[in-house]
């Protein structure tokens, strides 16, 4: 309905202009010399606001609705598979020849599949378009075919809250809303269970990491709590400090969906 009234109202004022036109033209001279072009203005113009007004008001949508979002496509996220877990850690190693091709240095190690088995929470990309050309810089990257992981989240409880202790996607599918799908996942499951923050430890510079955490709500925190200390003490131990400087992230989320408990 708000569609039609606005259409009847456009149509009006399109009159309204005709007529202070032929009023304006009548002040100056113009007479009824000039009276039957604008009664064949009025004419059209009205006749023209007014179909344009029935046609928006048989379909309000029309008008109303905005157009939507673009969507990340190509991929779907769900809970991973046992069969999944090889990939993960073929993807994590993918993932962070990044680190050394930029000149940063080389990371400890992938996780292992009984570590990724053993998280919270694992989530995976898939792959469920056409595979892209392969990468010849990714030196696991052989085809995605439909249902193959291309990226994945790993969540962990510290201190009694989630910790996103992984996050990867494979080189090639970077920069195509795989990431930020997987973060968004993990918010919405650590929301929905009652939980108010999720936090993280990165690279506080490296462009892919703080950066990008950043842009998806995420601050650094300095009051550390005992359990991300132990993480960041690991840390130390495995060199990732001598590759840049480490901090730790945290993103506040929303109320629990209703009835949602933590687990």
């Amino acid at each position: 309905m708000t569609s039609g009234r606005t259409g009847y109202r456009n149509a009006a004022l399109l009159a309204g202009l005709v007529v202070l036109g032929w009023l304006w033209d009548l002040a100056l001279g113009g007479g009824r010399a000039h009276a039957l072009g604008w009664s064949v203005a009025l004419v059209v113009v009205g006749g023209i606001g007014l179909l344009t007004a029935r046609a928006r008001a048989g379909n309000p949508a029309a008008e109303e609705a905005s157009p939507p979002a673009p969507q990340p496509t190509g991929f779907v996220i769900g809970p991973a598979t046992p069969a999944d877990l090889p990939r993960l850690v073929e993807v994590e190693v993918a993932a962070d020849t990044l680190f050394e091709v930029a000149g940063y240095g080389r990371t400890p190690g992938p996780a292992s599949p009984d570590e990724l088995a053993a998280a919270e929470l694992l989530l995976v990309a898939r792959q469920v378009d056409q595979a892209d050309p392969v990468d010849q810089a990714d030196p696991v990257d052989q085809a995605d075919p439909a249902g193959r992981p291309i990226g994945y989240v790993r969540v962990e409880l510290v201190d009694g809250q989630p910790h996103i202790e992984g996050l990867s996607v494979r080189p090639r599918n970077m920069r195509r809303g795989v990431g930020t799908a997987l973060v968004d996942a993990a918010c919405r499951w650590a929301a929905e269970h009652g939980y108010r923050q999720i936090t993280l430890c990165t690279f506080a510079d490296v462009p892919w990491n703080g950066p990008f955490y950043a842009q998806q709500g995420f601050a650094e925190v300095t009051d550390i709590p005992p359990g991300i200390r132990e993480l960041r003490e690991r840390e130390v131990e495995l060199g990732l400090d001598a590759m840049g400087r480490r901090c730790v992230l945290a993103r506040e989320l929303g109320p629990s969906a209703p009835g949602s408990s933590r687990p």
